[in-house]
């Protein structure tokens, strides 16, 4: 059942396209020994602030509870991650085929001209979570957001979008891809262990995200 559905686009709204069960279990298992093999570089989030130069780091703030790195777009083919890979399954003739289906997804095809992206991966433990926001950072247009969250030691974690004149909830899911363009809020709910401990580190919620801009 689970492979009948892979691959299937749906609309959560207007402006919001998901899709279910979204990678092959090997290309999973792949980004799962990446995050393995640098976990050193997951760590506490630097924040900018308005009128100011100086980035600090916070961490359980306002803002987020969850460890992240970046890869730039200048850094990207030095790196020579897996994850750099996943632009040839996020950037598919199939997703931009099915955004060009109706009228409610206009905003999509922007990307059918050249375009450059950014590289951001949250990992959310036993109290993680990320305040309502948007993903308007320089130039960006869109975002691919790649959810992976094995086993079920941790609860909550479901994300909420504001679009429509509404709020759309989407439960945690593993291997679960959505595209929004950047200027839609959206959140993650606290994440927690009835035991109230962390979960290992491969059972953390992962959300890998491409920030898409044009180039």
């Amino acid at each position: 059942m689970k492979e009948q559905k892979r691959m299937k686009y749906y609309n959560l709204s207007s402006n919001i396209i998901a899709c279910d069960n979204y990678l092959p279990q090997q290309v999973v298992e792949n980004i799962y020994t990446d995050f393995l093999n640098n976990r050193e570089t997951f760590n506490v989030p630097n924040w900018s602030f308005p009128n100011s130069p100086i980035e600090k780091k916070e961490f359980f703030s306002s803002r987020c509870g969850g460890f992240d790195f970046w890869i730039a777009w200048d850094e990207i083919a030095q790196k020579k991650l897996f994850i750099e890979s996943l632009s040839h399954w996020f950037f598919h003739d199939g997703f931009f085929s099915y955004a060009s289906l109706n009228d409610n997804n206009k905003s999509f095809k922007l990307m059918k001209r050249k375009i450059e992206w950014d590289i951001h991966v949250i990992c959310y433990n036993n109290g993680g979570y990320y305040n309502w926001h948007e993903d308007l950072g320089v130039k960006n247009l869109f975002t691919f957001n790649l959810i992976l969250n094995k086993g079920n030691k941790l609860k909550g974690g479901d994300m909420f979008f504001m679009d429509d004149n509404k709020i759309i909830k989407v439960k945690n899911k593993n291997n679960f891809m959505v595209v929004f363009p950047s200027f839609i809020p959206h959140c993650i709910s606290p994440l927690y262990t009835e035991n109230n401990e962390d979960a290992s580190f491969l059972e953390q919620r992962f959300s890998l995200q491409f920030w898409v801009r044009l180039a």
